[in-house]
């Protein structure tokens, strides 16, 4: 039985004659040179002016089947199902459905005839059988999700669907041996046999019982638009990300642990924040416990306070903005820290401040004992300080009578 590994190479043998065609008729650029199109260690790349539309649509198959398939797996309707569907999900591709639907059925053909491999059935007769549309209302996104949940729900599943902004649904689905596995769906839906269905359901991310990433299925997340990382955990993350309407390879995640990856740390960790108890979460501690500390230091007019507050605060919007994403207890801390950085420019001009006390990049993982690591001479003890005013105990009671997620490693109350 042919493979998507077998079609991938059959591909690529149709890539590279056309590849050097291409770059012999691109058409200079504005330095007088041809813009080429290259193989380089089995990637196709090319500048989308140079590249007819069907050679676009070759090279989008190929890079699908190679960076988006499992090696070997067997080549099915499925596959060319998950393609089209991806696919349509670019403006590209859903305004060129004829060309792509002609030049992967051509591929498929080919390819039958030179090894002799029957090609399965195409997932639809013709590209107006799978129209694209956006929801404009979020409530049309939950009825579509409800419908898709009753038809892959097992009997002994608990669900949980969650909003994200109104941009995107996530549904936590708790199996019986405590794994979970959270789908992400987005706005983009498509009409197929008069029902309408998400255009693609196979964005999720795997955990085991421990909520450690399943290191037997690969997961996937849009980490950017228009770009996804594919991964799992397997001695560290390891995976790809690729990007734009022909799935092309721009970055690998070669293991260790999710701070060496920025591209898959913060996307990952905002998933997480729906369903991880902030109280127990270690990237949530350790950042609330450096706000504090800057205001602190703010406060005891410490010689490295700007230093620090600066680089704490730069830290603190990002993870508010990616992560926890309008969390109270840490937009009372940003504000205030912001209020101190104010207040003590106004009194020390800050352009004759040295050049070392200026921003600081911070590294994505956090050290445990931020006052010695950052230079400051602290007292031992004094590197982290306790909450202080009603006013943030009050705020962090509110946050926990008012969390969604159960305690981490339980999920009691899915």
């Amino acid at each position: 039985m042919a493979t998507v590994t077998n079609l991938a190479t059959h591909l690529l043998g149709l890539l590279q004659p056309a590849a050097v065609g291409a770059a012999k008729t691109a058409a200079p650029n504005k330095g007088g040179t041809a813009a080429p199109v290259t193989v380089l260690n089995g990637s196709v790349n090319s500048s989308s002016a140079s590249v007819p539309k069907s050679d676009a649509a070759r090279m989008a198959f190929y890079h699908f089947l190679k960076n988006l398939c499992e090696a070997g797996e067997p080549l099915s309707t499925s596959v060319l199902d998950r393609f089209f569907r991806r696919a349509l999900g670019h403006h590209h591709w859903s305004e060129n459905k004829l060309e792509l639907f002609t030049e992967v059925s051509a591929c498929l053909q080919h390819f039958s005839n030179q090894t002799g491999e029957p090609i399965p059935l195409p997932p639809f007769s013709s590209p107006n059988d799978l129209q694209m549309v956006r929801a404009e209302s979020f409530r049309t996104l939950e009825r579509v999700v409800e419908d898709w949940i009753k038809q892959h729900q097992g009997p002994t599943d608990q669900i949980r669907i969650l909003k994200d902004r109104e941009e995107k649904l996530l549904v936590c689905r708790l199996a019986v041996d405590r794994s979970l596995s959270v789908h992400i769906f987005d706005r983009a839906l498509c009409i197929r046999e008069g029902h309408l269905e998400p255009l693609v359901d196979d964005m999720a991310v795997y955990y085991n019982s421990d909520l450690s990433i399943d290191s037997t299925r690969l997961s996937q997340i849009e980490t950017a638009p228009h770009t996804v990382a594919r991964f799992r955990f397997n001695n560290g993350y390891r995976g790809i990300q690729v990007r734009g309407y022909t799935f092309q390879k721009t970055a690998t995640f070669d293991g260790g642990d999710l701070h060496r990856h920025p591209l898959l740390f913060y996307p990952l960790k905002r998933i997480e924040q729906f369903f991880v108890n902030r109280a127990t979460d270690p990237m949530y501690i350790e950042l609330t416990n450096l706000l504090e500390q800057a205001s602190d230091l703010m406060a005891r007019q410490h010689s490295e306070r700007l230093r620090f507050a600066e680089a704490a605060i730069e830290r603190g919007r990002l993870a508010f903005e990616q992560v926890f994403v309008d969390d109270r207890l840490l937009r009372l801390l940003l504000e205030n820290l912001e209020r101190a950085i104010l207040l003590e420019k106004r009194n020390v001009p800050y352009e004759t401040l040295p050049e070392e006390n200026l921003r600081p990049a911070m590294p994505v993982e956090m050290p445990m004992q931020l006052g010695h690591n950052l230079g400051l001479n602290l007292a031992p003890g004094q590197e982290f300080i306790e909450p202080s005013g009603p006013d943030l105990v009050e705020l962090q009671e509110a946050e926990k009578c008012e969390t969604i997620a159960p305690l981490n490693r339980e999920l009691q109350s899915l």
